[in-house]
């Protein structure tokens, strides 16, 4: 039997923006917002990684909780290790502020985002308070799973929730997620919006500066694309903590004029530069469903992605986009060759922006988990 009043949600979720300049998270708010405009109460609680970002504020309509944990300024984990105590204290604070959270707020539904950590501290409030529980694995949180430790967490928190879904269908090689639903994060409008102004040989990168994402193979590749098509040119765009590394290799490579380092901005600045190009590259070694990669498909780019689990669902090599092995330069440098002088024909990139457009746009995405919390709720707990 389905439900037809008003929903209430908490989404609980390890990454969400610090301020108003902030994109870390970004696609968490934008779910939120896109509740809220389908007749759903979002709030959300998350870490607080900012010392200067506030317990509680009003974000656009979502009520946003941060808990405290000693971050460093840093979101946990960043640098690839975990710390085991700021982990502890990061669960217990987050466990207890979800509770109180939890009793203030009487939402219908709990929403947990990335299964290890969030999603342990929302599937244990969840049980403790007789709250059903939807948590979702994201990439990262699946990787990390690996380490023995962090994967009996993992497991727990999957046990303990009503309804599971990921990001990727890659993510259910581990056994706990096989009967996963796969929900890939959606694309804000602005992007299918897109027209492509400029016939420019440029192409363009959203991936964020960390090792995880490779852009070093990118840079590498890029004087072999030069000596084949000369006025190619390279956005690059993301910050992280390989941005002097990356700068340093350029100019060592001496292609520094080829490229164009814009750092992190808002999202909604993207639908722009990617007008302007005509190629969209991902080095990605490892990923979840890319949020970088269906923006750029919305867009009607020519997809150069690394042959990863979690892109060929989305890229069929050589039809409407190319597949390289990650890691590999040239064949990196050959792929762009070849989108840059036309091996995909419009034909096929306009076929699966419309495919896209019906499965990806974030009214759908947001339908989808609306489904997913109606169908945890028990009859009368919806007014």
């Amino acid at each position: 039997m389905g439900y037809t009043g008003a929903v209430k949600v908490l989404i609980i979720t390890n990454s969400y923006p610090d301020n108003a300049e902030s994109y870390r998270g970004i696609f968490i708010r934008k779910l939120g917002l896109e509740l809220i405009l389908q007749g759903l109460e979002v709030a959300v609680l998350t870490p607080r990684v900012l010392p200067e970002s506030p317990l509680k504020e009003d974000d656009g309509g979502i009520r946003v909780y941060r808990f405290r944990y000693p971050s460093g300024g840093k979101p946990l984990g960043q640098s690839g290790a975990i710390p085991v105590i700021p982990m502890m204290v990061y669960l217990l604070t987050g466990l207890c502020r979800a509770i109180s959270v939890i009793r203030s707020e009487r939402p219908d539904v709990i929403h947990g985002n990335w299964i290890v950590p969030t999603g342990l501290i929302a599937a244990v409030a969840g049980r403790l308070l007789r709250v059903p529980v939807v948590n979702s694995a994201h990439g990262m949180d699946v990787r990390i799973s690996a380490r023995r430790a962090v994967g009996l967490l993992f497991d727990l928190a999957v046990r303990l929730s009503d309804r599971v879904t990921v990001v990727s269908d890659a993510m259910k090689t581990r056994p706990c997620l096989k009967q996963a639903d796969t929900i890939p994060m959606g694309v804000d409008e602005l992007f299918f919006a897109v027209q492509r102004s400029s016939e420019e040989n440029r192409i363009v990168s959203t991936r964020s500066l960390e090792p995880i994402y490779g852009v070093e193979t990118l840079i590498r590749a890029v004087p072999l694309v030069l000596e084949r098509i000369p006025d190619a040119k390279f956005t690059i765009i993301g910050g992280g903590s390989q941005e002097a590394l990356l700068k340093n290799l350029a100019a060592d490579l001496g292609v520094t004029g080829s490229i164009e380092f814009l750092g992190r901005i808002e999202n909604t600045e993207i639908p722009a530069h990617m007008s302007r190009a005509k190629v969209y590259v991902s080095t990605s070694l490892a990923d979840g469903t890319s949020i970088s990669l269906l923006e750029a498909m919305a867009a009607g780019l020519i997809p150069v992605v690394s042959d990863i689990d979690a892109n060929r669902p989305w890229v069929t090599h050589g039809r409407d986009g190319f597949l390289f092995p990650a890691g590999d330069v040239r064949t990196l440098a050959e792929r762009i060759v070849q989108a840059v002088r036309g091996h995909i024909a419009d034909t096929a990139l306009e076929n699966k922006q419309a495919v896209v457009k019906q499965t990806i746009a974030w009214p759908h995405i947001a339908a989808r988990y609306i489904n997913h919390y109606r169908a945890c709720l028990k009859p009368g707990s919806v007014d």
